[in-house]
């Protein structure tokens, strides 16, 4: 019998199963595959799309620090205003990706922010990648210079009474230049044109004899503001 034989009887071995386990792996149609991989690319090429258009298409502006500032031969009578005043700038770019060209440089030295006393133009520079390049400017006028501004006396009688009485003249500086980004690639150069207008204004400068010197050891931050242009 059966149940006295030394051998266990096999089940017939089948190639279907009748049921499905729990834990068992089934494929993925191939439609879902599809989709999965076209999603991941397109999110890829949004990203990408995205970089570049941040760092190449919407640069980021320049940043202008006022190193230092000094004056001398300065003069201040009921007619004119005399002056020599040598500033040291450091222009940065931020952008990793263009290159900015300054050109059309045209600077000027403010009492208090609003009146012209002296203007002075630079030669075009370049700052590269991530670079910073220092820029000095100097200024001068006797009051006769045809090419300088014309100081009124009410202005000049200001000027005089502050430093009579404080021994401090509140100078300013704007500097207006055109810059432009570049960024190379191999089918050709993208550029953007920008008009730029950067002001350090509040600089009180200790006047003695005729010459003095910025107060404050830091360096000043410049408030910059651009203008895209459409040339």
């Amino acid at each position: 019998m059966l149940r006295d034989s030394p051998y266990t009887p096999l089940l017939p071995v089948t190639n279907q199963c009748s049921f499905n386990s729990a834990g068992a792996t089934t494929d993925v149609p191939k439609h879902i595959l599809n989709f999965i991989t076209t999603l991941f690319f397109l999110l890829l090429f949004t990203c990408t799309l995205f970089i570049v258009v941040e760092v190449c298409f919407i640069p980021r502006k320049p940043s202008f620090y006022l190193n230092s500032l000094s004056v001398a031969n300065f003069t201040v009578s009921k007619t004119k205003l005399a002056g020599i005043w040598a500033a040291d700038f450091t222009i940065s770019n931020p952008n990793s990706a263009a290159e900015i060209s300054f050109e059309s440089i045209e600077s000027t030295v403010l009492y208090k922010g609003n009146d012209a006393l002296a203007i002075t133009s630079s030669e075009n520079f370049d700052v590269g990648f991530r670079g910073e390049k220092n820029v000095e400017m100097k200024f001068e006028t006797s009051g006769y210079e045809g090419d300088q501004p014309i100081v009124e006396y009410p202005v000049l009688r200001e000027i005089d009474e502050e430093r009579k009485s404080t021994g401090t003249v509140r100078f300013g500086i704007r500097l207006n230049m055109w810059a432009t980004y570049k960024t190379s690639y191999y089918w050709g150069t993208w550029r953007r044109r920008v008009l730029t207008h950067s002001s350090c204004l509040n600089l009180n400068v200790g006047v003695f004899a005729g010459n003095g010197s910025l107060i404050g050891d830091d360096k000043r931050y410049c408030h910059v503001a651009v203008m895209i242009s459409g040339r």
